[in-house]
This record gives C-alpha cells, structure tokens and sequence, in this order.
C-alpha cells in the first residue's frame, strides 16, 4: 500500500503571476481569520446563525459568510478583533456556547510551473513526423499526439513515456469518468476542451458563483491559465484531429475555481465550499460519475477540515484524489535533505487518502526540483508538457503541476476499465506496477537514517497499472464464491455486460430489483452499437433521459413493447421474468418451428404463466436460457410473474450468450 497512505501535494500556480519562493512554503502556513461550526440540534438555519452572530459578535469576533449548513450544523468564517490574532480569536471561539468546533482559515499557494514555452502555438503545427513517432495508428489523430519524440518541437512523448497508448488500448469505454479540477478556473471555449467541459456546472467557489459569471465579472474565466494547462493534460480532445490528446482520452472535466483574483490564492473555506458543492452535484445526480479529484495547491498546515472532506470523497463516494507533489523554488526541492533544511509536510498531498505526485525529467530522471519526502506516491513526466494555454492556443511548461493531471487522466482510464474499483484498488495497481527511477545524480531511494525512503514508488506505467487493476480488481464486494449468483455475475462482469453502481463503493446489488428500461439499456448496450431509433412517443420516457435511446431503439427492434392498451414503457417499473422470456424470445432469430415443450410443462407452477408469455416461456426452456428457480424444497418453479433481480439478469445474460441467442463480446 501508500508508503503511508496519503498524497496530495501542493503544486501548480496561475500563469503570469510571480513564483512561490521555497521558503514560503517552510514558513509556519499563512492564514485569513478562523473557521467556526455551531451546532444545534433541531435548530433553524436562520435561528442558529443569529445566535451564533451574536455570540461571537459579542466576543469581539467579526463573523463573516456561511460555509456550509446542514441540519442544525453551521459553519461560518470569522475575522478577529482589531489587534487580536487568529490565534487569539481561534482560543476564542473555542469557548464560546454552542461552538462545536473551529479552526484556523489556511491560504493556500498554487505554485506556478516553469515556462518552457509561454509564446501562444495556436497556429503552430508539429515538425514532420520522425521516425521515432512509434505508433502511426494510435487510437487519437490529433497531431501533437502523434509525436513521440521529446526532442521534436510540439510534441506529447509522455503518452509513450508513460505507456497511456497502452492503457487506451485497454480502457477505453462509455463510461465516461468525470474529473473535478480545483483550481484557478479554465478556458471555457478552448477549441480543445470545450466538448469535454461540462462548462453549465462550471463554478467559482471563491466567489460563489458560477464561472461563466466570474468570466463576465473579471473579463476571464480562468485566473492566470493554470487551470485550462491542467485540464488539457486531463482531457484536451482526442481524435478531433486537432492539438493534444489528454490522457483521459475524453473524460468529462468539472472546473471549480477556488482562488481569488487579486493574489491567487485559495484557502480552507473555498476548498470546503468546493468539495460541499461537488458533493451536491453527485448525490443529485447531476454530476456523471465524479470518480477523481485534481488539485495542485498547498500549505504546510495540516488543515482538518479540507482532511475530513477529502476522506469524505474517497470513503462515501469513490473519488480518487490526485495531487501535484511541488516544485521546490523551481531550482531545487523543499525537502532537498543535502542542504539541511526542514523537510516540510505538504497539504493536502501528504494525506494518506490522496496519491501525491513528482516529477520526472523527459529522460526519466527525477526532475531536480521536484519536492520528495516519505509521503509521495507515484512519478510522472514533468518536463516539457505541452497543453493548452487560457487564450486558445498551446503552450508547454514544467513541473509537478503537469505531472499530477498525467495521473489523474490514468486513473480516469483506470476506472474506465473498472468501474467498481476502489481507490485502494487504483493505488494498488498504480504503485505495484511502478518502473524503478534511475537516477545516480539525485537519487531518491537511498533510504534515510529511520530506514524511510524519500521517493516514490517509482515511475507511472498507465498500460501495466490498467492491466493490472482489470487483473487484480475485487470486482464486486457484495458478490463472493459461494452465492448462486456469483458465475454469472463474474461472467457479465469481466465482459462489461453488466457493472456495478456508479457510486464508486464497489457493489453490483445482485438482489436488488431491474427495471424494465436498464433491463433494455443493457440489452441496446450489447446489440444496439449506438444506433439511433425514432422516438416511439412513450408517455413515461423522459426526453434526454439515460436509457432514451435504448427504449426507442429495442421498441423500434420489436424487442420490448410497452404495456398494453398503453402509451406507456413502464419507466421504473420491475421487469417480470416472463416479460424477460419474451424479450429474450423477441432477440432469438431462429426460434424453431419444433420446440421441445416438456422442460415447460414440467414446471408445477406452469399454468401461471400469461397467454402472451407462454410460447416465449417455452422456447427459453427448451434452449437453457431459463432453468427455473431453484426452491429451499428442493423443488424448481418457473415463477413467471416474479420481479427479476439484478443475479437472475445476470444468470439470463450469461445463458443465452453460452447457447449462441445472444453475441459474446468476451
């Protein structure tokens, strides 16, 4: 596991702005006033933010906007007194009534990378393609992904480096993984980006706002460029034949700008508002399948609130938390151990919950100023990366703040390939599949006087890490040897027939209930391949709807029909499992003329079956796609007017494929 089990690390600042100097991030972390939570039990919002105004009002203690509320919990940000401290406001606030719990309000820096090339390349096309351009059919056609070469102008060798061609290869599905990017904002019409931008969620924590509104306020929707630089390594557009490819191959990007626009800086309430704000998103359903988390920012504070959240992702939602792991003072490393300095902790990289990133040189060397201690994770290419640039354009820079994206565009790959792996299981096959970094000249494996080692666990191979977690994943952890259900769910399962909840909590709910429009998603998933069918004016079918296409395409197929005497699908409604035999007896090209009846009439409860299921219940028996249901008896009943669960699907599924009914996509 983690070396210890943490990771992000302040990385990356906002283009244009002056560099974070190292020994601001060794100086004890800067703060803007205090945090504080008052709690209630059954106490209005209104109600308990008067009382809390008013208590610490009369402390001397200014209060300021709500953070977040939530069931008589209020967290609210507080400034002290005129010549009071934070400090001295914090032991403040501590003892006041109904003050559950404060902390002080940390800034943090997002550190600027180096330029390599700031001039605009909007218009710059790549030199020839050298020989050493290995792959002439990779799976993207944009051109500066087409160059392997590090030492060509315009080039993306660290797809190749890092073995992302690879992973391509091995994940790519229509599962789109969406990546939260907590940062300086982004270029929401960038030619490059814009069709992977879910630009109507776009916000500004800082100012809570939406970004578009931040854009109209400020005259642009990303605070200095590190953002959009961020978000094209992520996923800039693949295959539209233009500029780079991120490493996503075209995961959703969600902006949420946390910095202010005078200095750039963040600090702990942006991020709670963030997170709290993500965190709305997906339990509304608004947000699709929010799996990872890229931040490049950082203090030396060890800041309890941003933690919790951050655990927060991870345990209840599945989400990934990537960060840059820093850049030193863009010369040499804040925790270089041959100049005797302090080797600080960076937050929130240092977390055991988060995968802390370095940097390498294109030649796979350590990059020199790349910050390292015991809690870094994983090194990625860090030298010369080209992406795109907040005015239309691309530009190349350095640093870990382009390496952590690398990262966090593999592990979107990663959870392409397994929907249902957990965090865990995505650090696992990341660090297990890790290439050694030679480097003599810095090396970062020698361990330390306790026996720590201060580098990583070595360098990011997306293929093998890919591979690796589709070989390893415990796929299901409500499903194990032993259940009736488990071969067939493992059979629809590794086939990406069937997967899990998009929850990241790793369940495939093999009791829980179908419903009748997945049931005909997951058959158009495997025999519609993306086809288009004209709207059959289903009552209940909700225009846009997730499963739209899939009802319209398998009614046009005459695969499902709607409820009779009708214009209704029956949206939500459970699928029986003798309209299940029908719509498997609808798929069947050759039903038979001749079908052996005895297996149905063998059946005690036979005579239940509907008039209009019976030949269906027939030929699904004489062909082994149904068994029947075996009884705690010992006895095996049809049970045609049962509700089919998400195991019996899956046990369908797995027999019409084995008798040839329906197509093995193995």
């Amino acid at each position: 596991m983690k070396k210890p089990l943490h990771a992000l690390a302040a990385a990356a600042l906002a283009f244009g702005l002056a560099l974070v100097p190292a020994t601001a991030l060794a100086q004890p972390a800067e703060t803007d006033g205090i945090i504080v939570t008052v709690s209630q039990p059954g106490a209005g919002e209104v109600a308990l933010l008067s009382d809390a105004r008013a208590a610490l009002d009369e402390a001397g203690i200014a209060t300021g906007d709500v953070v977040s509320s939530d069931d008589g919990t209020l967290v609210l940000e507080a400034h002290p007194a005129d010549g009071q401290t934070d400090e001295q406001a914090l032991a403040t606030a501590l003892d006041l009534p109904g003050v559950t719990d404060a902390q002080l309000n940390y800034v943090y820096q997002i550190i600027e990378p180096v330029a390599d090339d700031p001039a605009d390349a909007a218009t710059a096309t790549p030199d020839t393609i050298t020989t050493q351009t290995l792959r002439q059919t990779i799976l993207a056609n944009d051109p500066y992904a087409q160059v392997s070469d590090p030492s060509t102008a315009r080039n993306q060798y660290w797809l190749y480096s890092a073995n992302i061609v690879d992973a391509w290869e091995l994940a790519r599905s229509q599962n789109v993984v969406t990546v939260a990017v907590l940062d300086s904002g982004i270029t929401l019409d960038h030619p490059d980006l814009e069709d992977n931008i879910l630009a109507d969620l776009a916000w500004d924590s800082y100012y809570e706002r939406t970004l578009a509104e931040t854009g109209y306020m400020s005259g642009t929707t990303d605070n200095g460029g590190h953002g959009t630089a961020v978000a094209g390594v992520i996923a800039g557009v693949a295959n539209n034949g233009t500029g780079v490819a991120g490493a996503s191959y075209n995961a959703n990007i969600l902006p949420i700008k946390v910095v202010n626009d005078t200095t750039a800086t963040s600090n702990t309430e942006s991020l709670v508002r963030a997170l709290t704000y993500l965190f709305e998103l997906i339990e509304s359903g608004k947000a699709p399948n929010v799996r990872v988390i890229n931040m490049s920012l950082g203090t030396t504070a060890n800041d309890a609130m941003l933690h919790k959240l951050i655990v927060r992702a991870r345990n209840e939602y599945g989400i990934v938390t990537v960060c840059a792991g820093g850049n030193g003072d863009s010369v040499r490393p804040n925790t270089d151990p041959n100049t005797g300095e302090h080797r600080p902790n960076m937050y929130p990289a240092d977390y055991e919950e988060c995968i802390a990133v370095t940097g390498l040189e294109k030649d796979g060397t350590n990059l020199v100023y790349s910050d390292y201690n015991a809690y870094k994770d994983i090194s990625a290419p860090g030298q010369g990366i080209l992406s795109t640039s907040k005015n239309g354009g691309y530009a190349s820079n350095s640093g870990t703040s382009l390496s952590a994206p690398i990262v966090s565009g593999t592990v979107a790959l990663m959870l392409y390939a397994e929907p249902n792996a957990t965090p865990d299981e995505v650090y696992e096959a990341l660090c297990q599949t890790a290439t050694p970094v030679v480097d003599p000249d810095h090396d970062r494996t020698v361990p330390d006087e306790n026996g720590v080692v201060s580098g990583s666990h070595g360098a990011l191979d997306a293929g093998a890490a890919t591979s690796y977690l589709k070989d390893h994943v415990t796929r299901f952890k409500d499903v194990v040897q032993g259940n009736w259900y488990y071969n067939s769910v493992m059979f629809v399962g590794t086939r990406g027939i069937m997967n899990g909840y998009n929850n990241g909590q790793g369940y495939f709910g093999a009791l829980d209930l179908l419903a009748r429009q997945d049931a005909a998603s997951l058959i158009y998933n495997l025999l519609g391949h993306g086809q288009d069918a004209p709207d059959h004016g289903f009552a209940d079918v909700v225009d846009g709807a997730y499963y739209q296409t899939a009802v319209n395409w398998c009614a046009e197929q005459g695969i499902f029909k709607g409820y009779a005497g009708t214009n209704l699908f029956g949206v939500n409604q459970p699928i029986s499992r003798e309209e299940l035999m029908c719509v498997i007896y609808n798929i069947a090209a050759e039903k038979g003329a001749q079908v052996d009846a005895s297996a149905f009439y063998a059946m005690p409860d036979h005579a239940s079956t509907n008039s209009w299921a019976v030949n269906a219940a027939k030929w699904v028996l004489s062909v082994g796609v149904i068994n029947g249901s075996k009884q705690p008896d010992g006895s095996t009943l049809l049970l045609p007017w049962a509700l089919t669960s998400r195991g019996e699907m899956a046990a369908i599924m797995m027999n019409s494929i084995k008798n040839g009914v329906l197509p093995d996509v193995a």
